[in-house]
């Protein structure tokens, strides 16, 4: 079982997902906006976080920023209406998957599965900031640039 914190301005769509993940037998917080998932989050920080990509104030993008500097070993699912994500969010480390809506419940579990995996194996073995550069590294160098 992980601690999962659902963030999203609406309402309803919290109470979709925290249904969801309830069902699939984890625990669930939630958040209606960035600022309050931060606080949420020093409280009692969660493996993985859904959240949001258009909301009020800070948005998810900004969240996803500020969970791979203070938490780096939270998994993180975006949900956006918009088909497509810009690179720069949807490759960070840290970010899974991301669900297009309106979602399906399929797609939602499936969604965690990965993500919960992935949290579990980073803490098994131990924090490691800097895997992300270490492979962005070797990919670059793969390149054979020069």
């Amino acid at each position: 079982m992980a601690l999962i914190l659902v963030v999203d301005d609406e309402q309803p769509i919290r109470q979709l997902l925290a249904r969801a993940i309830k069902t699939a037998g984890h625990e669930v917080m939630d958040a209606d906006s960035s600022d309050a998932a931060l606080k949420v989050m020093e409280e009692r920080a969660a493996g993985v976080v859904f959240t949001d990509i258009q909301m009020p104030g800070q948005d998810g993008r900004w969240l996803t920023n500020e969970l791979r500097r203070r938490y780096p070993l939270t998994a993180v699912v975006l949900a956006t209406s918009v088909k497509n994500i810009e690179p720069q969010i949807s490759l960070q480390w840290g970010v899974l998957s991301y669900l297009t809506k309106p979602f399906d419940l399929a797609s939602v579990k499936t969604a965690l599965d990965i993500a919960v995996a992935w949290h579990n194996e980073r803490v098994a073995s131990g924090p490691k900031e800097t895997d992300f550069n270490d492979r962005l590294g070797e990919w670059l160098d793969s390149l054979d640039l020069l």
